[in-house]
């Protein structure tokens, strides 16, 4: 059996990239992004059951060829751009071309394979967008979502349960919640960084952290290792009972809490509540949303993330000051 995995030199997918290979399962990691010694060294041994090949899930021809010569039987679609604001504006047809034509020419691939099994769709928690009340949110809330991002993560959840229709795939969407750890890094459709790395990239610098709010914003921070063995389980888990699952810690931290973590784990940073004109970092108040729920893939899974925090961010710091925040 041999599994692609689109995008997977990025951040979650290299997780998934080396479970699957420690497994013994044959993967091949389809990216745009070079092959590094950053990476290898995350894989490991597992490395040996991995080849990499340079490509663009715009070429569907490629994408195609590949699994067709590799007798792929399984795909697990990552492959995005997470843009901010800036290349919204500056590049959004190649947005929305990579990250719905993308997802189109997985599909299209994956029905063309003879003996195809089962495809993963990874889409996001940014589907849901912002706007929505009440103390929780599940997967059956409605989109309010109002960037490129959300807006072809969803398009794409919606075209692949209608491909499962259509033409009868195996196919299930999974919402990776806010992450958290090692491997966070640009990659050609990540750039910027989650409200910890620009954290962290200040306190790597030996500085004092000064921030404008230890309240909001309040994510579902959950450990990458976590994101990753979900979408590894909904791999091996066939004929599941429903299209979508998010996999979240099913709590939410506010920034406050997570830099208490990083003290805990860190004991020489600093870091201090100042005006907002002082501080030295983008963060501010923002309210609590609802809180993403775990229910269904726990029913369904029998599991839900479930590293702790100080064990994770433990793992996390200790990666950072081997490699800098990157």
């Amino acid at each position: 059996m041999t599994t692609l995995l689109t995008g997977g030199n990025g951040w979650v997918p290299s997780f998934v990239l080396r479970q699957l290979a420690q497994r013994g399962e044959r993967v091949i990691s389809y990216d745009l992004m070079p092959v590094d010694d950053v990476l290898r060294e995350h894989l490991d041994d597992a490395v040996a059951n991995v080849t990499f090949v340079h490509g663009d899930v715009t070429d569907g021809e490629h994408l195609l060829d590949i699994a067709q010569e590799a007798g792929v039987t399984r795909i697990i679609h990552t492959a995005a751009i997470t843009p901010r604001l800036w290349r919204e504006q500056k590049e959004p047809r190649r947005v929305i071309d990579v990250n719905l034509g993308g997802t189109i020419n997985a599909l299209e691939a994956a029905r063309a394979l003879p003996g195809f099994e089962r495809f993963v769709y990874v889409g996001s928690g940014a589907v849901w967008g912002s706007g929505h009340t009440g103390e929780t949110i599940d997967e059956d809330a409605p989109s309010r979502t109002t960037n490129l991002y959300g807006i072809t993560k969803y398009a794409s959840e919606r075209i692949a349960m209608r491909y499962k229709e259509l033409f009868g795939l195996d196919i299930v969407s999974m919402r990776p919640a806010n992450v958290y750890g090692p491997m966070e890094r640009d990659t050609p459709g990540y750039v910027g960084a989650t409200e910890l790395r620009e954290m962290l990239r200040v306190l790597a610098a030996g500085e004092e952290l000064r921030v404008a709010s230890l309240d909001g914003p309040y994510h579902d921070w959950t450990f990458v290792e976590d994101i990753a063995e979900g979408i590894v389980r909904a791999w091996a888990t066939p004929n599941l009972p429903h299209d979508v699952y998010s996999i979240t810690c099913g709590r939410q931290y506010s920034i406050g809490e997570m830099l208490a973590a990083f003290k805990r784990a860190w004991p020489e940073i600093e870091y201090r509540l100042v005006p907002e004109d002082e501080a030295n970092t983008p963060l501010r108040d923002a309210p609590r949303g609802p809180r993403p729920k775990n229910d269904r893939i726990l029913a369904d899974f029998g599991w839900a993330p479930s590293t702790p925090l100080d064990e994770g961010v433990a793992i996390y710091l200790n990666w950072v000051r081997a490699n800098g925040p990157q």
